[in-house]
This record gives structure tokens, C-alpha cells and sequence, in this order.
């Protein structure tokens, strides 16, 4: 994050510098008067931001590539050339009239009429002026480019575009100073040009606010299509932008709906549970009065635990919840109908409605279920609750298997409190086995630390990990949305999980005892944590797809509102590209992050194996996620195979970034979606 941070820190810098350089040059131009120590102090600043920004370019690209691989042209065009010619015209000159006025002093009483002596109006001169004027207009233009139009790609045709503006208001610029008009006239031209720019300023602001809005209809499978270098198909049916998309099979093969790809349908579920949605007053246990949407009226919803290869009925029953809502299965890859997202696999439920869902729980760990209508309100009202998948003969006998969620709630006054607030307390009798599922429901990354015993994380996002080490003292950082569990004998002493800096589980053996303090020496890394095991694929592989998908951040309109924006590729939803695949894929993709906040990426319906971040190979037990932190100025290389056919959401799970356009699709060929977002229909985008 800080070499993020320091480079548009450098880029608002250049902008300030060379802008004030070229207000200072041209008056001192006009009132042919220099003060040529001062000038070169200033072109010292604009050199030395230059230079750190340059530099900080090679670090990023030196990580990786896309880091600067669609920008650094256009750095070079608008930086690199214009400040260096202007350094080369000034410096020399300033320093030149610095030293003969030097040689001129008279005496203390004429220093001040020699240092402020009229300057010959030579064209030396005038090319000085004009070269860092140049700079400045190509600093201003730089950062605008930054601040509202992230590069989506290196097209030649942008980079063109870019240089001919560039040119064109230098040459406007030149043609200006050329044409030298009375005071009057100047002023005039001046103010004309400025009324003009607010106009155009204006009609460009009300114009992106209108072009920003969203249909009211419209199919989530909206987008140009991305084919990731792989076989290309068959398009005759396939709609772009904001009509929708059908991807056909190459051969013609009829299109299969999302309804289609159910869970079993018949047969007695193993596990059957009926969740209620209603809005109810819930009291935590700090006292704090919570108006929630609730499952089941708790918070947070109750806890589901089925046996690896359950047949799962849930009954969903809309009691009062007037926006509608839905279940989503977080890091279960069920069957595509039953992934339950609005507009995309279902419509959602509305008041006095039911929906069923089925499907078998195949992959054994720490899972979690919430609205996927409008998520990002429903989920912090509390419309979420934890699933949690046992081995088929369950967990070995005296295992104490405690769940650990902190999640925060607003409370009626607008407030907001967190569940574990005050600590929990917890009794657990000393040589007691114990698994802590760590999860993290809330938008940001969330650290624990657990104190008072070494401890081994036993998985990642329900996926167990190969031979973990025992740690200690280690900070585990969880992506918004992902999952770890730890596991540890419990110690004669209290063991205390901290979630936040004011909340916590204390474990002891009478569920007293005083809060040790939290230690931690350092991070705990995946990457390289336990032991290498053999995988269906690994870096090495040959893969069929290959993605990128590169964040950023621009300030611009969405649905009507003016919003920090988060990019894919420098758009939002419901511009962001189609990921298309065909069954049996082996996939790619390369997640890069240039924006100034963590990004944790969540692929419905598959697990993601991590090959690498910032180049660097994974070494450790294969890390398997279904929600990926990526931090500003990383990047990271993950794999998955193509293996569950569907329409699937791939977003940010901060669902704040989400429900501003930081989402795109994943889809099969010959898969296609017949259920619509939109204002004018029941389900909301994210």
C-alpha cells in the first residue's frame, strides 16, 4: 500500500509543482523581472518529484508488470518529455543569471535592484518559459488522466489520443504567446476561455451523471466479452453492453438455463431447516438495542451443521422484508440455481414468499450464508448466519468446536457496536482439543490474535491445510468474507482471541479470569505455511483461459451519484468484461491492485489455488480460497478449474465497492440467464 500511496502522492505533488512553476515563470515573464534562485529552487522540487515518481514507476513495474504496463507511455509523453525539456531550457539559463548578477553586486544597498534586474526578452528566454509552461499543462493533464480516467488497456489508439490532446494545447498555448494582444484583449480572452471550460465542465458532469445511470432493465450477464486467449464461441446469440449476453456453444447446442442447473430435486433431504426473514429489535449482550433483519429473528442467523454429503433442504420464508432477499451459500459450490443471487440465478423473495433450496454438501469446513439482494445493506442488518460442514463421521470425540464471528451491527441511533462487545467468556476445561472457526462477515480485512497458547491453522476458507506448523504470536489477517480455523490444546491458563481492539472471546477453565494482552511478533503468511502436496494443476500447467483483471481507483458517476469509484479493468458494472469459459477449462487469472484500498475477491462457485503474489511462488501447503485479499500493490496469480457450469458473480467482497459496479460474471458456454436487474424489477444489482 505505501508504494501505492507515495505514487499518487508524487502524481498530486508534480501537479502543484509544475503548475505553481508555470504561474511563477509567466509572471516573472510579463513583469520582466526574475528572481532566478528562487526559479531554480522550484524546478529543484519539480526534478526531485519527478525523479521519486520515475523511480517508484520502476519499483511497481519491477513487482510486476501491470503495475505500469498501460500508464508509463502516457508518463512518458506527459512527464518525461516536457519536464526534461524544460529542465534542460531553464536551468542552464537561471544558473547562468544567477552567477553574473553574483559577479554584479554593487553592495548590500543595490542587492535588491540586481537581483530583481530586468531580464532581456530574448527567445532563449521565451522557450524557457513556454517549456515549463508545457510541463505544467502536461502535470495537470497527468493527474486528471489518474483522478478520473484510469488506462484500461495499452491501446496504441488511447496513447494517440492522449499525445494529440497534449499537443494540441501546447501548440494552443504557443499560438497564445506568439499573438501577443493588448492587456485588455488578453483579459478578455482569458475569461472567455475559463467560462468556456466550466461550461464544457458542466455539461461533461451532467452529461456522465445521466449516461451513468442503470436501465431499469436489464441482464446480468451485461458486459463485453473476455475469452481469456481461449477458443472463441460462437456469438450469433450473444448480446454486449447493457442488452445482455448469451453465450451458444460452438456447436449450436441448445442454451441451458441457470434454472436447469438445480440440486437434487427428489428424494428425503438429510438435513431439512426452514430460515424466516423479519425485521425485529434484537438486544445484544452489551445491552445494545439493534432494529435487524434477522433470519429466524437472531443475530447473527441461526448456525446450519450438516455431514459431508447431506442432502440440504433450506426453506426460505420472506416474512416482512419489503426489498426482497435471498441465500447465498459463501465458499459452498453448489449447483448454480441454488447460489442465490438476485437477478442472476433466481428472483428474489418478496414478502409473504417462499424459496427452496437444495443441494449436497460436498466440501467439509467453515462456510456462511446471506442475502445476496442489495448485500451490502442486507448483510449489515444481519441478514447472514454460519455454515458449517462436518466429515461424514463427524468430529473426533471431545473437541471443543467453537465459532468466533465479531461482525458489526448499526444500532437504532445510527451508531455501531460489535457482537463480541463487551468480551465473550467461554468455558473450557484445561487438555480440551479445541477448533476456533474465525470468521469474517464485515467489508474490510479483520486481524486476530490469538494469546496464551501456540496454535496451528488448521484450514483456509474450509479447505484444510498439509502439515500445519505450530505458531505463535502470529497476527492472522481475514479477507472480508473468508475464513480460518485454528486449532490448540487448551492450556491451565485463559486464552483470549482478540477480534477487535475492544472486543474478544476469553477462554478459560470457570470462564473468568483477566485479558492478557495481545502479542504479536508478525503476520502469518499462507504462502509458505505448511507442507507442499501434490495438486490437479499447479503453475506449471497449461491453461486454457488467461485473465487479468487490474484495480483502480477513479472519481466519477454511478447510477446517477457521484462516487469514489472502484475499476476492473478501468470500469464498473455494467461495463466490466465476461469472463467466458467452456467446461473442463483450466483458468488463469492475475488479480493487480493500484488502487489505495484492499480488494478481497470472491469467485462464486469455485475455489481459487494461489500460485503466486508479487511473483513469488507459493511453497507452502496448496492454499485454496474462495475470497481473496488483495492489498494495494500486490498482485497475485490464482488458478481454478472450470468445473461447475453457470452464470456466476465474481465481485469485491467488500460489498460497499460491490454495490458501486466492482463486480463481473463468470460464464459457461451455452449457458444463459433469463431473470433481470433493475429499478423497474424486483432484484437489485450488487
Amino acid at each position: 500500500m505505501l508504494l501505492i500511496a507515495i505514487d499518487l502522492a508524487l502524481q498530486f505533488l508534480l501537479f502543484v509543482v509544475w503548475g505553481c512553476a508555470a504561474i511563477r515563470f509567466s509572471r516573472s515573464e510579463k513583469r520582466h523581472s526574475f528572481r532566478p534562485r528562487s526559479h531554480l529552487v522550484l524546478l529543484g522540487a519539480g526534478l526531485l518529484f519527478t525523479a521519486g515518481k520515475f523511480v517508484t514507476l520502476f519499483i511497481l513495474g519491477s513487482r510486476d508488470w501491470f503495475f505500469v504496463r498501460d500508464t508509463i507511455t502516457v508518463h512518458l509523453i506527459l512527464l518525461g518529455v516536457p519536464i526534461a525539456a524544460a529542465l534542460v531550457r531553464t536551468i542552464p539559463l537561471l544558473w547562468k543569471l544567477a552567477s553574473d548578477r553574483q559577479r554584479d553586486r554593487l553592495g548590500p544597498s543595490k542587492a535588491v535592484e540586481s537581483a530583481r534586474a530586468e531580464v532581456p526578452d530574448s527567445g532563449k528566454l521565451q522557450m524557457a518559459v513556454f517549456s515549463v509552461q508545457a510541463a505544467g499543462i502536461g502535470a495537470s493533464v497527468d493527474f486528471v488522466l489518474t483522478l478520473l480516467f484510469p488506462m484500461k488497456s495499452l491501446d496504441i489508439w488511447n496513447v494517440i489520443l492522449i499525445a494529440v490532446i497534449f499537443a494540441a494545447l501546447t501548440g494552443a498555448l504557443w499560438r497564445l504567446r506568439k499573438r501577443r494582444q493588448p492587456k485588455w484583449s488578453r483579459k478578455v480572452r482569458i475569461t472567455a476561455c475559463v467560462l468556456l471550460a466550466l461550461a464544457s465542465a458542466s455539461s461533461w458532469l451532467v452529461w456522465s451523471s445521466q449516461a451513468s445511470k442503470l436501465p431499469g432493465r436489464m441482464s446480468m450477464m451485461a458486459g463485453s466479452a473476455d475469452y481469456g486467449g481461449g477458443v472463441t464461441m460462437n456469438s450469433a446469440q450473444m448480446g454486449h453492453g447493457r442488452s445482455g449476453m448469451a453465450s451458444m456453444s460452438s456447436s449450436d447446442a441448445e442454451a441451458v438455463s441457470v434454472k436447469e442447473l438445480t440440486g437434487p430435486r427428489s428424494g428425503e433431504p438429510d438435513q431439512r431447516f426452514t430460515l424466516i426473514a423479519e425485521k425485529k429489535t434484537v438486544t445484544l449482550k452489551s445491552g445494545a438495542a439493534i432494529e435487524a433483519w434477522t433470519y429466524n429473528g437472531q443475530l447473527p442467523g441461526p448456525e446450519l451443521r450438516v455431514r459431508q454429503g447431506d442432502l440440504v433442504e433450506v426453506k426460505l420464508i420472506n416474512k416482512d422484508i419489503e426489498e426482497g432477499v435471498t441465500i447465498h451459500w459463501h465458499g459452498q459450490d453448489v449447483p448454480n440455481a441454488e447460489d442465490g443471487v438476485a437477478g442472476v440465478t433466481q428472483d428474489s423473495v418478496m414478502p409473504g414468499q417462499t424459496y427452496t433450496y437444495r443441494f449436497i454438501a460436498r466440501q467439509v469446513g467453515s462456510y456462511w450464508y446471506h442475502s445476496h439482494q442489495q448485500s451490502s445493506e442486507q448483510v449489515k442488518r444481519g441478514l447472514f448466519g454460519t455454515l458449517i460442514v462436518l466429515p461424514k463421521e463427524g468430529l473426533e470425540p471431545g473437541i471443543e468446536d467453537i465459532t468466533v464471528m465479531d461482525p458489526t451491527y448499526r444500532k437504532a441511533d445510527g451508531s455501531e457496536v460489535n457482537l463480541l462487545s463487551p468480551i465473550d467468556h467461554r468455558i473450557v476445561k484445561a487438555g480440551t482439543p479445541v477448533r476456533l472457526r474465525l470468521f469474517n462477515t464485515g467489508n474490510w480485512p479483520k486481524n486476530v490474535s490469538i494469546t496464551g497458547v501456540p496454535f496451528k491453522v488448521a484450514a483456509i476458507d474450509g479447505t484444510d491445510i498439509n502439515e500445519p506448523a505450530e505458531l505463535t504470536n502470529r497476527r492472522l489477517v481475514l479477507a472480508a468474507g473468508g475464513r480460518y480455523d485454528v486449532a490448540f490444546t487448551m492450556p491451565d491458563k485463559p486464552v483470549y482471541v482478540s477480534t477487535d481492539p475492544s472486543s474478544g472471546m476469553l477462554l478459560s477453565a470457570d470462564g473468568k479470569g483477566s485479558v492478557p494482552e495481545a502479542k504479536t511478533d508478525s503476520v502469518f503468511d499462507p504462502l509458505t505455511y505448511g507442507s507442499p502436496l501434490k495438486t490437479l494443476f499447479d503453475a506449471t500447467s497449461q491453461f486454457d483461459r488467461n485473465f487479468t483483471m487490474v484495480f483502480d481507483n477513479k472519481l466519477g458517476f454511478y447510477d446517477g451519484g457521484f462516487e469514489r469509484l472502484f475499476t476492473i479493468n478501468g470500469e464498473v458494472f455494467p461495463n466490466t468484461p465476461m469472463l467466458m469459459v467452456k467446461e473442463g477449462d483450466l483458468v488463469k487469472t492475475t488479480f493487480v491492485n493500484r488502487s489505495l484500498v484492499p480488494h478481497p475477491m470472491h469467485l462464486h462457485g469455485h475455489h481459487m489455488l494461489v500460485l503466486s503474489r508479487n511473483g513469488k511462488p507459493s511453497t507452502g501447503s496448496p492454499w485454496w480460497v474462495d475470497t481473496l485479499n488483495v492489498d494495494p500493490g500486490e498482485s497475485y496469480v490464482v488458478a481454478f478449474k472450470a468445473d461447475n457450469p453457470g452464470l456466476w458473480m465474481d465481485h469485491c467482497h467488500n460489498l460497499e465497492h460491490a454495490a458501486i459496479g466492482m463486480t463481473l460474471h463468470l460464464s459457461y458456454e451455452g449457458v444463459i440467464s433469463p431473470f433481470e436487474v433493475g429499478h423497474a424489477t424486483q432484484n437489485r444489482p450488487e
